[in-house]
């Protein structure tokens, strides 16, 4: 992988947002950062022919095996000349970048999906629970991602 190149890149939207609470009526009296369980989840979608990337993004708070919050979200990138940056080896069907800018994406897009989530939370027993920081190299190796063509 190349190390120095400017990528031209922006956001281009965030969309697909869906926030789901379910707190109401459940005893929340022993909730605590131990046994509040946090789950997330990153895709990405590769674009060639449009230049677009699109990360999404979901997050599900669970406490005593039931769910009660959820959040996902799309943010879609542009990425100038997209079809020249990806790598692709035909040998183990992989697919790589030429320049590293699948972390920044994701970085970008998780630190949207906090925002949603303590905005969301706001005024409710959820709200001392944001999303935690997840080391960028955990979030990139729990992502998965996909290229259409």
């Amino acid at each position: 992988m190349e190390q120095t190149q400017s990528v031209s890149m922006y956001l281009l939207s965030i969309e697909d947002t869906r926030i789901n609470i379910n707190t109401g009526g459940k005893d929340l009296a022993n909730l605590s950062v131990n046994n509040l369980n946090i789950h997330f989840l990153i895709h990405t979608e590769v674009y060639k022919a449009k230049d677009e990337i699109h990360v999404n993004c979901a997050i599900k708070y669970t406490y005593e095996n039931q769910e009660l919050f959820f959040a996902k979200s799309k943010n879609k990138f542009h990425v100038d000349d997209l079809a020249n940056l990806i790598i692709k080896n035909d040998n183990d069907n992989t697919v790589g970048f030429k320049y590293d800018i699948i972390p920044t994406l994701i970085n970008i897009s998780y630190g949207t999906l906090r925002g949603i989530v303590y905005m969301a939370t706001k005024n409710n027993p959820l709200e001392k629970y944001p999303v935690p920081l997840i080391p960028l190299n955990v979030l990139t190796e729990k992502s998965s991602l996909s290229i259409v063509e």
